[in-house]
């Protein structure tokens, strides 16, 4: 979005908060919960969130486990572009890391 954005801008809740029945209530009930990560354009800037959120057992991001992971985009040319990567490896998140420290001090 080429939008800077800092910590204290984006909303952050944790799963510590979820007790097990509500995480075992909502499997069953086909809504999983899901740590999402969201970032719009606004008029003033961006809006950003990482929150737990209830998911439709049958949309693709419920069905991500373990390190796997998933993007979705919406953009005026590809209203719906997702990218899925299954379980990444040790080179593949050391590479990460890296790259996001790189960018974090540059």
């Amino acid at each position: 979005m080429d939008i800077p954005v800092r910590l204290d801008q984006i909303e952050r809740d944790g799963i510590l908060d979820l007790t097990t029945s509500a995480v075992r209530n909502a499997r069953r009930d086909g809504w999983p919960f899901k740590l999402v990560c969201r970032a719009r354009r606004t008029a003033s800037g961006v809006e950003a969130s990482v929150k737990p959120e209830k998911v439709l057992s049958t949309q693709p991001m419920a069905r991500i486990t373990g390190t796997s992971s998933y993007i979705y985009f919406e953009t005026d040319i590809f209203p719906g572009l997702a990218i899925t990567e299954e379980n990444p490896g040790l080179y593949a998140t050391a590479y990460g890391l890296l790259a996001d420290f790189i960018r974090a001090v540059s």
